[in-house]
Order: C-alpha cells, then structure tokens, then sequence
C-alpha cells in the first residue's frame, strides 16, 4: 500500500511540473507545422493547446500587400507608401500602419476568415463607424476607403481609414493625475451612454440568415 501511494505521490508531481510548463513556462511544440510563417498574415499573440492548426488557419488572412499599399495612396490622394508594418492583431482583425512619402499616415483593417460573414461584416462595421462618428458624435477615425468583397486586386476585404491621434492609454496610465484619470472615465462613461441612447427596432431578416 505504501509503494502504491508513492507511485501515485509520483505520477501527480510529474502531471503537476507539466501543467505548470504548459501554463507558465515553456509553450508546448505545436503539433502540426503553420501553413504560413509570414507574421503579416499568420496569427503570432498566441497559442492553442487544442485545434491549433485550425484556430490559426482561421486568423489568416493573406493579401497582395502593394495592392493594398497603392488603395491607400488613392484614398489619401499621394502617390507613395514608405512605410508598411503590422501594429496589432485581434481574434478577428489585423491592424496596419501605412506611411505616405507626405508624412501622412493611415490604418488599414484586414479581418481574419473567422470575423463574420463575408461582405456583412466589413460593411456593418463600415456603417457603425460612420454612424458614431457622424451621428452621435463620437470621436472615431473616418474610414477613407474600404471594401466588403475580396473580388479586388487587393484579394481581401478591407477598411483603411485615419490614425487615431493621441497616445495609447496604457501607456500613459501610470503617470497621469487623479484628476485626469477621472475626467478619461467621465468621458468613457460618456460614449457609453451615446451608444445605449439610440435603438434600432428595423433590422434585414436576409442579414440575420446569413
């Protein structure tokens, strides 16, 4: 009985030190190799311990970058792009920053395959933005240029639209005053409740279908 409880002692301390590699330490080796390891289309903020082929195949998304180097151009009225890097990822976008041989900068939005359906997606988020901009008066980047089908020489949707100005808040969090993170909360507070303002009591049944 005693040799049992120490084989058993053992084999929870082995599972134990694994769990805690998997969870803190050391990632486990994937078990199928990436399609893809070009950081500009394939997913890289993370990992999974389950379906991992899948779940990165379904946050990739390749396109034809001078294709959507020169949209920008035409959207901005320049004639070239000097710079063009991948600034963040989500579970359903990718984020670029293009910048113009003028100075000028812009952000470009490509979904990944699992955002949503095809062409409702982009151009409900499109109208949304307009929307808040426009109508409730919520300081959102106007979108520039944008395409709901990947029927185009970029070969994917995508929105371009302006920089946001100012700097990311994590960044300055720490050293601001009471005061200001205060006033930063009133005016969260404050787009929330433009956005629970308004209703919507019409919708397209053919969009809910698809």
């Amino acid at each position: 009985m005693t040799l049992h409880r120490s084989v058993l002692t053992s084999i929870a301390k082995g599972h134990h030190i694994r769990l805690r590699h998997t969870l803190v330490g050391s990632r486990p080796v994937p078990s199928h190799p990436r399609t893809d390891m070009n950081p500009l289309f394939c997913y890289t903020s993370g990992q999974w311990l389950w379906n991992e082929r899948e779940q990165l195949e379904a946050r990739q998304c390749r396109f034809d970058v001078p294709s959507l180097q020169q949209a920008a151009c035409q959207a901005v009225g320049t004639d070239k792009c000097i710079s063009f890097e991948k600034i963040g990822e989500g579970n359903y976008n990718k984020a670029y920053r293009l910048e113009m041989e003028n100075g000028q900068k812009v952000i470009a939005k490509v979904p990944h395959p699992n955002a949503g359906p095809r062409v409702l997606t982009t151009s409900s988020e499109v109208a949304t933005m307009e929307f808040a901009r426009t109508v409730l008066n919520i300081p959102v980047p106007k979108v520039l240029a944008w395409s709901a089908t990947d029927q185009n020489p970029v070969r994917a949707e995508y929105i371009i639209m302006e920089e946001a100005r100012g700097s990311q808040l994590h960044e300055v969090w720490q050293d601001l005053s009471l005061r200001t993170k205060s006033e930063i909360i009133r005016e969260f507070v404050d787009v929330e409740r433009k956005l629970l303002s308004v209703s919507f009591n019409k919708y397209d049944p053919a969009c809910s279908d698809a």
